[in-house]
């Protein structure tokens, strides 16, 4: 049987804000690897590529049992932990994306949403949001499922340090809670008061592994 040509597209990934074909000219390096922002499935992701091992190896460490992702973007990350959560079923998964118009579902800007729609008509382990974080409706929500679920949060939206200050004094012990951009967009000043009043250290060794890697993100482990 042929394929239909017309149906493959033309415009996915057309934008230069991720860089195309950067071992055309020369090999690829360690530096290429560790910048933020690639290509990765062939759609847009604003982190490295080690931070995709960076969780796989944080999930086995945890194994948690619900994880909230603040601020999709384009949705290429939300896709990687969607699959993880279809493949395993051991982890439910919300991602909340408040313009979605923006990024999600722009597919010149590397967007995936189309894609991780169809993965969350398929599994019920996979789920999305196009609301603000920061509403009374969201907060209920990822509540309810704190208290059921042993819980990981990745603040990676619009005000990371608002998000981490909000929703990590809900974590219960053993709950962790991490900061993309950290020392970039957020510092230790802006949630200090949040993790001395709310018994949260550093989780170590993953932070030491993260920094290592040149992820950005920046873990947190709620104590007793």
């Amino acid at each position: 049987m042929k394929y239909n040509k017309e149906l493959l597209n033309e415009i996915h990934a057309s934008s230069d804000l991720i860089p195309k074909q950067m071992q055309k000219e020369r090999a690829l390096d360690l530096n290429d690897i560790m910048r933020i922002n690639h290509k990765f499935m062939g759609g847009g992701m604003s982190q490295n590529y080690f931070a995709i091992a960076w969780f796989e190896y944080y999930f086995d460490i945890h194994n948690f049992e619900y994880m909230v992702e603040f601020g999709s973007q384009k949705g290429c990350l939300s896709t990687y932990f969607a699959n993880f959560c279809g493949i395993t079923e051991q982890m439910f998964f919300d991602t909340f994306e408040f313009k979605p118009e923006t990024s999600w579902y722009v597919r010149e800007y590397e967007g995936c949403g189309h894609w991780y729609e169809k993965l969350a008509g398929i599994s019920p382990y996979i789920n999305y949001f196009h609301q603000d974080v920061f509403s009374n409706e969201t907060k209920d929500h990822i509540l309810d499922n704190i208290s059921e679920f042993k819980t990981f949060i990745f603040c990676d939206g619009g005000d990371k340090a608002r998000e981490f200050n909000m929703y990590a004094p809900l974590l219960k012990e053993g709950d962790c809670i991490a900061v993309h951009d950290w020392g970039q967009e957020i510092s230790y000043g802006q949630i200090k008061h949040t993790i001395d009043q709310y018994n949260l250290v550093v989780d170590e060794p993953s932070a030491t592994s993260a920094s290592g890697l040149q992820t950005w993100i920046m873990p947190f482990r709620k104590m007793s």
